[in-house]
């Protein structure tokens, strides 16, 4: 009897490259999902700019790792994982806060998918404050992936409508698990 195990499937990237829309239509096509959670600790209010940063990257590693531990056996699909964390870090602080150090990231991760960046919207949580910074970030994603042992599959942007594109960037998704 095969042993049925908890798999991960992570979509990861900068800022505005669609990961959350790809994840709700993800979750609207019946698959399993863990929303973003650093949008949750952010939208509490209680790291805003000028508070401590390594703080809350720490928190949001806290509660990341909690979350994937409650996942059940199946396939998951996760708006970020806790490696963009050391991405944030690096960019933000210069330095991986000794809380990243402790962890060990190898396999526990399926597949990771980068969907390509489009411009930035601002939404009045993010901490970005321009497209450049966008596009460092997730450069910075990108490489803390290569660096933890991951290859990152590209996903790229469709033509046609905002729908038609969504769902011919799942379609890409769903047909490279296969």
């Amino acid at each position: 009897m095969k042993e049925k195990r908890v798999q991960k499937i992570v979509l990861a990237g900068g800022p505005c490259c669609g990961k959350s829309t790809l994840i709700d239509e993800i979750q609207k096509r019946g698959y399993s999902t863990l929303g973003e959670v650093a949008r949750e600790v952010l939208a509490e209010g209680n790291f805003g700019r000028g508070k401590n940063y390594e703080l809350l990257q720490t928190e949001i590693l806290k509660r990341q790792m909690q979350k994937e531990s409650e996942l059940i056996e199946g396939l998951h699909f996760l708006d970020r994982s806790a490696i963009d964390g050391i991405a944030y870090s690096q960019v933000y602080l210069g330095y991986l806060p000794d809380s990243f150090q402790q962890v060990d990231f190898t396999g526990r991760y399926e597949m990771v998918f980068l969907p390509d960046r489009l411009p930035l919207q601002k939404d009045g949580v993010r901490v970005e404050s321009d497209d450049s910074e966008a596009e460092r970030i997730h450069y910075a994603i990108k490489k803390a992936y290569l660096e933890q042992g991951y290859t990152p599959i590209a996903v790229p942007i469709f033509p046609g409508t905002f729908q038609e594109s969504i769902s011919a960037r799942t379609n890409f998704i769903m047909e490279k698990l296969k």
